[in-house]
């Protein structure tokens, strides 16, 4: 069995995180512009302080996930090949935080990169997205839940090249009490073989 590490989004999109960081980033630049010259002094104080409050806000969120939360981690099997039935192992520690609702989903993407130069960009298709049904052991100090994967016969393998990617994604949405809603997602490594019946 194979322990994989939890790619988040801890606390949903990375987008936020940019998005407050660079507020962050624009204040403290435009207060560095702007501090000396005595007309704007009160303006500089003011737009800084005004741009590290989503800063602040985010980072005391996170702070509060992973205070209530320890470490997401998933048991499964190492290499899976296509066909694959069985069950994962989803667990996580709990400190002072109350589990109320879980959501899992295997997704498969393909990522493609089109164009060259300037024109280049990749583009990211979803082929296979499942709702799975989590059975959730109730514990006084951790999260334990059994997540049964389904891998269809017919579907891709992982794969990776320059330009394109393959990846089975498995991933969680936890609503909770106590600290932030979280989330994770956690890579499948899809053999090309189809399981022996």
């Amino acid at each position: 069995m194979g322990i994989r590490t939890d790619n988040g989004p801890i606390l949903g999109s990375g987008w936020i995180h940019v998005l407050a960081a660079a507020c962050a980033v624009f204040g403290g630049m435009f207060f560095y512009s702007t501090f000396r010259q005595p007309n704007f002094r009160s303006l500089a104080i003011g737009v800084l302080a005004a741009s590290l409050i989503p800063f602040a806000f985010d980072m005391w969120r996170l702070w509060r996930v992973r205070s209530a939360l320890g470490r997401a981690d998933l048991e499964l099997d190492d290499r899976i090949p296509l066909g694959f039935r069985g069950t994962a192992t989803y667990t996580r520690p709990l400190r002072g935080a109350e589990m109320q609702s879980i959501e899992a989903r295997l997704q498969c993407e393909e990522e493609i990169e089109k164009g060259s130069g300037r024109n280049r960009r990749n583009v990211t298709k979803i082929v296979h997205d499942e709702q799975l049904t989590p059975t959730i052991t109730p514990m006084m100090e951790r999260i334990e839940v059994r997540v049964p994967v389904r891998i269809p016969e017919a579907g891709p393998a992982s794969f990776r090249c320059d330009v394109a990617e393959t990846r089975w994604i498995l991933r969680l949405r936890l609503k909770m009490r106590g600290c932030p809603n979280t989330a994770s997602s956690f890579d499948i490594d899809v053999a090309p073989g189809v399981v022996q019946r």
